[in-house]
């Protein structure tokens, strides 16, 4: 019930401030009121029974409440529908952290440019540079980032259709990001996706839009720096 109020008075808020109108705030409650009508949920290790919004845990472990166990390291910002999917593609979680960097240190066509896979990008983009003699510092942070059990190289840079799945369920991650005393979903956010060899793809989270960047230029990004569950 405390996650609904959350949610519902973060909607309020938006409503205030114009940045969503009366029918996507009718929309959201009766979303919101069907939740209620479900059986309570507990906490699992069981990623098939995890829902947008829950909390990931050290150890595999999820909640719906923050306060579950100790080293929360982020929300569940999306879950795949195929229950069926294979380790590594069951669904998205985002960290409470947040930076701004630089896509690349200098203009030059990489050619990765994998619109779902963010892990693989990442992957290539460290040893492009490491080749190549460029710097790629927010798909560098992203893999570096180790806090609450997160080891280094589990996190990585969202890929542009990644982020997009992310962004589109901003209205359930918010709130749940601000009970951790998170970053919000805000602003333009990096994906690994290039365009090309000025260009690299980003996401408002505003609203979902995508456009493309320079590359030399500090965007959110990392922002929520993100990983898949059991990509080990």
């Amino acid at each position: 019930m405390n996650k609904i109020k959350d949610v519902e008075n973060y909607l309020k808020n938006l409503l205030f401030s114009g940045e969503i109108t009366i029918e996507e705030l009718e929309n959201l409650s009766v979303r919101l009121r069907d939740e209620l009508k479900q059986p309570k949920k507990k906490n699992t290790s069981s990623f098939s029974e995890v829902e947008v919004g829950w909390y990931a845990f050290a150890g595999g472990k999820f909640s719906p409440d923050s306060d579950a166990y100790p080293n929360c390291q982020g929300v569940v910002g999306w879950v795949n529908p195929d229950k069926n999917a294979p380790e590594g593609q069951r669904g998205l979680i985002i960290t409470p952290d947040e930076v701004e960097m630089m896509w690349s240190d200098k203009y030059y066509e990489t050619k990765i440019k994998d619109e779902y896979d963010g892990k693989g990008n990442t992957e290539k983009l460290i040893a492009y540079g490491k080749k190549c003699k460029i710097n790629f510092p927010a798909a560098e942070w992203c893999v570096a980032y180790c806090k609450n059990g997160v080891r280094p190289g589990e996190g990585f840079m969202p890929a542009k259709e990644q982020l997009k799945r992310i962004v589109a369920n901003r209205m359930i991650v918010n709130p749940a990001l601000q009970k951790i005393d998170g970053s919000e979903l805000s602003g333009w956010i990096w994906s690994s996706s290039e365009h090309d060899c000025d260009y690299a793809r980003f996401v408002l989270a505003y609203n979902g839009y995508v456009d493309w960047g320079h590359k030399l230029y500090n965007r959110y990004n990392g922002e929520h720096q993100i990983k898949i569950p059991f990509s080990s």
